[in-house]
């Protein structure tokens, strides 16, 4: 078991640190502070940050550039990654590429179509930022800072996953959260130089990607060739609830230092430790067994055993 100080010198606090904590304290263990490698990368994972990287390049660059070869350059990239870590691909190879293309012409074309993005002001994208928190600095990459077409400042987080976010756990993403209190309290790495923005957010809000995904047939949830929904998911951002927020992840520090790892099986369907998981079982089985058996032959040994050396 590691103490506090040994944790904080391992580990980077993240906002993915602290994601995979959530998701499960035994593979934040794994990938943080026992530095383990998992045994795969998930497709999911590469294609949303593949998405991440297009939109970037979108709004740097232009409208008006080929989506297809826009999502190809970014997903080499994201490829690249990790490149000693095996895929697990969920069909084969050539399959899984070309659905992940065709999914992301879908969502990049709803994307580039839906006004609001045209109309938007984006201030930052896939900006680096730090932030001082009772003596912990904490990191991250904040996916958008936008001043929408009603001029408020909104605080975007991209989302690419399959189920839509729900609105009302939205005041209390943690993860938004951090991102506007850096915004206020923190730096930017931006130009090569860290800047204090002092930006007061007005809104936080999850972009849910695939809301631009298309009905296929008729349903009752929508007509052939419509997009699945609404892309944006928004709330007001009160300057207390930055006070709330900081009072939480204090909470959550305290929690991710102390080394008391424990399996979340919600989050077995992503984890690439699997391996490790089921083996730490054996280890903790063996170790258990080695001990008992130990005892046992001492009593074997002793002279009260009425039967002496039978083990």
């Amino acid at each position: 078991m590691y103490r506090k100080a040994e944790v904080l010198r391992r580990i980077e606090l993240r906002q993915s640190t602290i994601k995979d904590w959530l998701n499960c304290p035994l593979m934040y263990r794994f990938r943080h502070i026992e530095k383990l490698k998992p045994v795969y990368r998930n497709i999911a994972a590469i294609h949303g940050s593949a998405l991440h990287l297009a939109i970037h390049l979108l709004h740097s660059k232009g409208f008006d550039q080929d989506l297809a070869s826009l999502y190809k350059r970014a997903l080499d990239e994201s490829l690249k990654r990790d490149q000693d870590i095996p895929i697990k691909w969920k069909e084969n190879q050539d399959c899984d590429l070309t659905l992940m293309r065709d999914h992301a012409l879908e969502l990049l074309k709803g994307y580039t179509s839906y006004k609001e993005n045209h109309q938007c002001e984006v201030i930052y994208s896939e900006v680096e930022f730090r932030v001082m928190v009772k003596g912990y600095q904490l990191t991250g990459t904040i996916d958008q800072l936008r001043r929408n077409s009603d001029g408020d400042i909104d605080l975007v987080d991209l989302k690419s996953g399959v189920q839509r976010p729900n609105a009302k756990a939205l005041p209390h993403d943690w993860q938004l959260s951090l991102y506007a209190y850096a915004l206020k309290y923190g730096e930017l790495f931006v130009n090569g130089d860290w800047v204090r923005p002092r930006i007061r957010v007005d809104r936080t809000v999850i972009y849910f990607l695939r809301a631009h995904e298309i009905y296929k047939r008729n349903t009752k949830y929508g007509k052939k060739g419509e997009q699945k929904g609404l892309p944006l998911i928004a709330c007001q951002k009160p300057d207390w609830d930055l006070i709330q927020f900081r009072y939480d992840l204090l909470n959550i520090i305290k929690m991710i230092t102390k080394d008391w790892p424990f399996p979340n099986p919600s989050a077995c369907g992503f984890c690439g430790y699997h391996n490790a998981c089921e083996s730490r079982g054996l280890f903790y089985a063996s170790a258990k067994l080695t001990r008992v058996k130990a005892t046992l032959n001492e009593w074997a040994e002793s002279p009260n055993c009425p039967q002496k050396g039978i083990i």
